[in-house]
């Protein structure tokens, strides 16, 4: 009884090995893709290049300063394109 067990888990131990592994890896791959996905949905923020943005730090849009630089922002109706002027 005590031989079967043990082919039993010969077996058995490596497939868990490797499906922790797997698991492991899978999660990583995910952890990765979710946070390529964030960055480039806070890539989508436009307040760097609006008009009302004052470039301070305590202060950050005039219009909208608890929206500001946030993923509320992304779609802002009060956007206005920064021009720059050239004396």
């Amino acid at each position: 009884m005590q031989e079967i067990i043990m082919i039993q888990m010969g077996w058995i131990c490596p497939l868990l090995i490797w499906l922790v592994l797997v698991c492991f890896f899978c999660a990583i791959f995910f952890a990765i893709e979710d946070g390529y996905l964030y960055l480039r949905k806070l890539h989508q923020i436009p307040c760097d290049r609006c008009s009302f943005h004052t470039g301070e730090t305590c202060l950050k849009c005039t219009v909208h300063p608890y929206k500001a630089f946030t993923e509320e922002a992304i779609l802002c109706e009060d956007w206005e394109a920064r021009y720059a002027h050239h004396s």
